[in-house]
Parts: C-alpha cells; structure tokens; sequence
C-alpha cells in the first residue's frame, strides 16, 4: 500500500460502488480534502475523508494491516473518536468488523438529489429570522457561532470560514441573537454540491429546516448545481424535508458505524 495524492482511474473504478460519488467528485477536484491509500499490483484502495471510510478492491492481509497500522493508528482512533465505513460486499464488512470485534453496529444511509430547475417561491414562509452566513455575521456578537464553525470545518469541505463564504452557500436561524441551526453547502464541486443541516430542537417543526433548504435550493439554481441530502434511513423528518423540497431518493446502503 501507499499514500497518494490524487484519485487515479484505478481508484476511481474501485470506488464505483458507492452512491455517494459526489464525495469522490469533491476529492478529484480537491485532493487535500481526503487521504488517500491504494495497492495497484492487489486492486486495494482506501479513502479517509473525515470520519469517512470507503474501502474497496481486494482483501489482504497487507491492507489489512496498512488499514490498522498506518491509517487507523492509536493517534488517528484517538483524533477520530468515530468512524464510517463504507464497504462495497459482505466480504469487506467482515473483514472491517472482525477489527473491531464489540465496537460496532450497522446501519443504513439514505442518499437524495435534485437538480433544481426553478426558484422555490419562499414568501409565504417565515424566513425574517433566517440569515445568510457571511464574513459579517461570523464576525459579529452573534451567540452559538460556533455550531455553523464545528459543522463546516468538520466536513474538511472547506479551507476554513473565509474559505466557505467565499466558495459555500449558507443559511441560519438566528433567534434571541442566537444561531440555533444551520444550512451549509458540503463537498462542492463545479456541477454538484451536499447539504449539511441541523436546527436546535426547541425550534423544530416550525418549517425552518424547509425554509432553510429552499434559500439554499435557489442559490443552488443559480449555478446550475446538483445537490445531494444523506441522512440516516431512520431519520424519518429528515427524509420528510427532503422530500417535501422536491428532492428524490437515489438509494440506501449499509454502513459500518465505529466507535474507536
């Protein structure tokens, strides 16, 4: 095995099982975003962006050991905390779980798109507390700052948060001068981008996450953009929102979830 620095044609064959080929997409554009480990003469890959595993290829016992011994060293489980591991057969989700034997559950992802094709008409929603993220509200006295900072830095989507104002699209819920949510554009690239969105509980089920979602949607329209909205499968008023904003389901799939 050994470290490169960008997604071969290899590597991207190996890594077409996954659904999830905007996040490859956003590593082909921006190599630094993820690390990246393959084995040519064995047809092994892996790919660490963030908390995010993808393995693929073929199983040995030298990958096996690269995995444990190079990438997922004691420093690495510590800094991680979590992991995600996406796996393309029961072979694979053998080998990962047999590594971490009582540390493990699996579970299912659900991945939605859509390419917006007009404006979403907001007018009737309340969108009078929903502000756009920009240098000036980041830089002003504004509380809970730090939950839109936590959430686009944790991607490793962006360089830091000149970096998403400049290239991101962002939206949040400020009440009582106070973030209390967030909608915030993950993985771009120049044709497709994710959502990443949470909204403090106690201002749930007030059709803020939907507001948020089509603010973003039309910014989206803008630039011509596909997006892409993961959750997990049981998060069923993710999925409502989702599905309420036009967005189709593309699949489910199975993830190995790692507490290291």
């Amino acid at each position: 095995m050994k470290n490169i620095l960008k997604i071969n044609k290899n590597m991207r064959d190996l890594l077409s099982f996954t659904p999830l080929q905007y996040m490859i997409d956003s590593i082909e554009e921006n190599p630094k975003l993820a690390k990246l480990y393959v084995d040519e003469t064995e047809n092994t890959c892996f790919v660490l962006l963030g908390i995010y595993l993808f393995v693929a290829g073929e199983i040995t016992n030298e990958a096996i050991n690269y995995l444990t011994n190079q990438i997922l060293t004691d420093k690495a489980r510590k800094e991680l905390e979590i992991i995600i591991v996406f796996y393309p057969n029961e072979d694979w989700k053998n080998a990962i779980t047999n590594l971490f034997p009582n540390k493990y559950n699996i579970y299912e992802r659900s991945l939605y798109r859509i390419k917006p094709t007009y404006l979403y008409d907001i007018s009737n929603n309340s969108q009078s507390n929903i502000l756009k993220i920009t240098s000036e509200l980041l830089s002003s006295n504004i509380d809970n700052k730090s939950m839109i900072v936590n959430e686009v830095i944790g991607t490793n989507t962006y360089n830091d948060m000149n970096d998403f104002v400049d290239r991101g699209i962002g939206y949040t819920p400020v009440f009582n001068n106070k973030v209390c949510g967030f909608c915030t554009s993950e993985y771009p690239t120049k044709t497709e981008l994710a959502i990443g969105i949470e909204v403090l509980k106690e201002y749930q089920k007030q059709g803020i996450a939907k507001t948020m979602t089509k603010m973003l949607l039309n910014e989206a329209y803008k630039k011509n953009l596909t997006v892409y909205w993961e959750c997990w499968k049981n998060n069923i008023p993710s999925s409502n929102t989702a599905i309420s904003c036009g967005f189709e389901k593309v699949s489910d799939y199975p993830v190995i979830f790692i507490e290291l």
